[in-house]
Formats: structure tokens, C-alpha cells, sequence
């Protein structure tokens, strides 16, 4: 923990979000340059599910982060309020054209199906942490928050993940059907451990409703 109050792990998290967020928007900006020849075919047929899965996961991958440090939370909740709207917005449309596009994915069943539901928990956790909030159950909210941005992480993880093991393997096949489990399953694994270690939620000491006013 700084003396700011802030964990050392999310300058860390932040970097990587934003680092992947650029390469993603490099996308929008390079179109079809920027795909990976694997991946080439599926992108130029489905121009609008890539593109749009880039653009929304980005920006959720960029607000996630800022939505857990708790100064911000405390010093000023209206700010809070429109990020964490904004993120709901974006998680969820992420989570929507990453199901699109998982149907099809490079790799066959594995990877669709892996993909396939890295989409669905991306969309259903943002609907459930939005719809928790709207209920003033501001623990629930903030545990589907964590799980949802662990599933967003997945694009960092994923980018990290899969040269390592392309390089390692020397394919991409196999890499990539393992990369469509590896990349987000351990994250939320990780996120359900660390929320049953944890005995108080960020939001225990804050009124439910100025959270939940839209």
C-alpha cells in the first residue's frame, strides 16, 4: 500500500490495461493491418463484431481500474456514479460481441466454447453488479464488479499468454485453444478466492443509496 493509500499492484494493472486497450484501438485506427494472420479470415468477415469488441473492451479495461481505488469512491461518488455506468455499458457490450464472435472463433469447439463463455460471464456479472446496485446491495455489487473486471482482464492476460506459449510450442493452434480456458478461468478463480478472504467490502461503510442514484 502506498502512502496514498493506494495497493502497489494497481499502478501495475493500470499500465497493462491501458497498454492493451491501445493495442486493441490499434484496430479501429489500422483495420485489417493489425490482424494476425491466424485470425485474418475471421476478422475481414465479421468487421463489425471485431471492432466493436475492441472498442467497448477497451474502455472497460481502461475504467475498470479506477472503479476500485477508493479515494475516488469517497471524495467523489458522482464521478464514481458515471464511470461505473459507463463501464456497465461498455462490459456489457463487450461481453455481447465477444459471444458473436466466439461462435466463430479460429480453433473449432474449444475455442468457441471458451470464448463463448469468457462472453456470457462478462455479460451476465456487469447485469448483475448494475442490477445489484440499483437495489442498494452494495456488497453484492461490488463482488460482481471484481469478477467482472477479472473477466475483462482476460484481453491482458491473453496477450501476455499466447506469444509465450506460441514461442514455447512453436504453433498456434494449441496455444490458442489452451489461451481461450488459460486466459480467464484463473482470473476468476483468483477473484472468487480473494472475495472469500475478505472480511469487509468497500462499500460497508458508505451510504447505499449515493452509490445506486443515477
Amino acid at each position: 500500500m502506498s502512502k496514498h493509500g493506494v495497493p502497489w499492484l494497481w499502478w501495475p494493472m493500470l499500465f497493462l490495461a491501458i497498454g492493451i486497450a491501445g493495442y486493441a484501438w490499434s484496430f479501429l485506427l489500422l483495420g485489417d493491418a493489425a490482424f494476425g494472420p491466424n485470425l485474418r479470415e475471421s476478422f475481414l468477415a465479421r468487421p463489425w463484431g471485431i471492432y466493436s469488441h475492441v472498442f467497448f473492451g477497451g474502455i472497460a479495461l481502461v475504467l475498470g481500474p479506477f472503479q476500485f481505488r477508493r479515494n475516488l469512491l469517497l471524495r467523489n461518488r458522482p464521478l464514481h456514479r458515471r464511470l461505473g455506468q459507463a463501464y456497465v455499458i461498455c462490459s456489457t457490450m463487450s461481453g455481447v460481441s465477444g459471444m458473436y464472435m466466439a461462435a466463430w472463433s479460429y480453433g473449432g469447439w474449444v475455442t468457441h466454447l471458451g470464448f463463448g463463455l469468457l462472453g456470457f460471464l462478462t455479460f451476465m456479472s456487469a447485469l448483475k453488479a448494475y442490477f445489484h446496485i440499483r437495489a442498494h446491495e452494495v456488497a453484492a455489487h461490488r463482488a460482481w464488479m471484481i469478477r467482472n473486471y477479472a473477466l475483462i482482464f482476460a484481453a491482458v492476460m491473453l496477450r501476455i499468454e499466447m506469444p509465450l506459449m506460441a514461442s514455447a510450442m512453436q504453433e498456434f493452434d494449441t496455444p490458442y485453444a489452451i489461451v481461450s480456458w488459460l486466459c480467464w478461468v484463473p482470473n476468476l478463480l483468483w477473484a472468487e478466492w480473494y472475495l472469500r478472504r475478505s472480511h469487509r467490502t468497500a462499500g460497508a461503510d458508505l451510504p447505499a443509496h449515493s452509490l445506486a442514484r443515477t
